[in-house]
């Protein structure tokens, strides 16, 4: 079931970015470089979540070549009250966001997305194993109960990690 909740988000996430992308171009009557993709991807990147709140609540401090954890609460931003019922799904990447986005394509990063653990009273288990020392960027995305797949990159948030 987990398998298939990402493979329909990896659907769905890429073909909005393609409809975007083909709205974006037309708009402006050329095809857009990589260049316009980046920026296209950093503004949604770096939008605020609009239905919640997302914050690490545990170190972000990961060992190289072990698993470690993250801890992360997710807040409903309207009531305040911790989501028990979201679908978090991560993305983790070497460096800061978007720092990596050359010569990749969404398909690379949605293809390497896996989901969280929920632990309870809005608390969510992100599983790290990271094989370099450095900044890594966990793009996360929530997905309230009720709310469609569409509203994956509407509550996106920019993580950092540490690994030593």
């Amino acid at each position: 079931m987990k398998m298939l909740m990402i493979a329909l988000v990896t659907i769905i996430v890429f073909t909005s970015g393609t409809f975007y992308l083909s709205a974006y171009s037309e708009s402006n009557q050329s095809m857009m470089g990589m260049d316009g993709m980046n920026d296209m991807c950093q503004s949604m990147m770096n939008s605020i979540p609009k239905d919640v709140i997302i914050k690490a609540v545990s170190s972000q401090m990961v060992s190289v070549g072990k698993e470690s954890t993250v801890t992360l609460l997710v807040v409903d931003k309207e009531t305040g009250n911790p989501l028990d019922d979201a679908n978090v799904i991560l993305h983790i990447e070497k460096g800061g966001p978007m720092e990596g986005m050359d010569g990749m394509n969404m398909m690379d990063m949605m293809g390497n997305m896996f989901e969280a653990e929920n632990i309870g009273y809005g608390k969510y288990l992100i599983k790290v194993n990271v094989d370099e020392k450095g900044y890594h960027t966990m793009h996360t995305h929530a997905i309230p109960q009720g709310k469609s797949m569409m509203s994956m990159m509407n509550n996106h948030m920019d993580i950092g990690i540490i690994a030593r």
